[in-house]
């Protein structure tokens, strides 16, 4: 989702599920250096609430970018039209090393994806539409993903709306939140994981200090579908996150 115009400076904030990204508009060579701060409710049984201070960087040079959203090319296309091809970490949702609830499943691999995000630039809202698949032998499912976002701009900084339905295959959800036959237990029943249909809203605020100081906020609810939230290791058919970004835009 890296919103670029190779004419103008424009910072914009985007969460995505996962971790804050901020993306810069401006010409040959840009780039972002800070902290973040993210917390998550946990869905998951046996999982803890996840609390991470972690750095921030976003790079840009040409068409190569490298930022939380991502690795990989972006390009314009027209006026109001860019194509990104990305390769991506997807994070499990269990972890094995700490998770003494859920020891005995067999352990769920983070999985490299690559990731096509197609996005349109409209006069009162940006459509970004995004495929992403398995490129690692984890899962070898996929994940498509619509999402209607805005920036506002206001005496206080930029607020970014955003809303995303978004379509997780069988083969995804079966490998991160189905439970074995061997694995079933007297506390888990077998599951086979089915392709479930989530949404995820948020608002960003971006809040310029200095010209080159800025905060980034985030504050975002996912509702996950009933492929996923009837699992049997699934506490929770939704949770909250949130992020909060320094950074220095040199």
């Amino acid at each position: 989702m890296m919103f670029l115009n190779m004419t103008r400076a424009i910072k914009v904030c985007v969460f995505a599920a996962t971790p804050l990204a901020c993306f810069v508009e401006a010409a040959e060579f840009d780039a972002d250096l800070g902290l973040t701060l993210s917390g998550q409710q946990n869905h998951v049984i046996g999982e803890e609430n996840e609390a991470e201070l972690h750095p921030y960087l976003n790079l840009k040079y040409g068409m190569f970018v490298a930022s939380p959203e991502g690795v990989g090319m972006t390009t314009n296309v027209g006026e109001s039209n860019q194509l990104s091809a990305l390769f991506l970490m997807r994070k499990s949702v269990i972890d094995h090393d700490d998770n003494k609830q859920l020891a005995y499943l067999g352990k769920r691999k983070d999985a490299t994806e690559l990731a096509l995000h197609w996005t349109h630039f409209a006069p009162y809202v940006d459509i970004t539409g995004t495929v992403s698949m398995d490129v690692s032998d984890a899962h070898d499912g996929y994940e498509a993903k619509l999402m209607l976002s805005k920036r506002i701009e206001t005496a206080l900084g930029s607020l970014i709306p955003a809303a995303a339905i978004q379509y997780q295959s069988d083969d995804l959800v079966d490998y991160y939140y189905g439970v074995r036959t061997s694995e079933a237990s007297s506390s888990f029943s077998a599951y086979k994981g089915k392709a479930s249909t989530n949404a995820n809203v948020s608002m960003t605020h971006v809040y310029p200090m200095t010209d080159q100081w800025h905060v980034a906020t985030t504050v975002a609810y996912d509702y996950l579908g009933d492929g996923i939230s009837d699992s049997t290791i699934v506490k929770e058919s939704g949770y909250w996150s949130g992020s909060m970004t320094v950074f220095y835009a040199f």
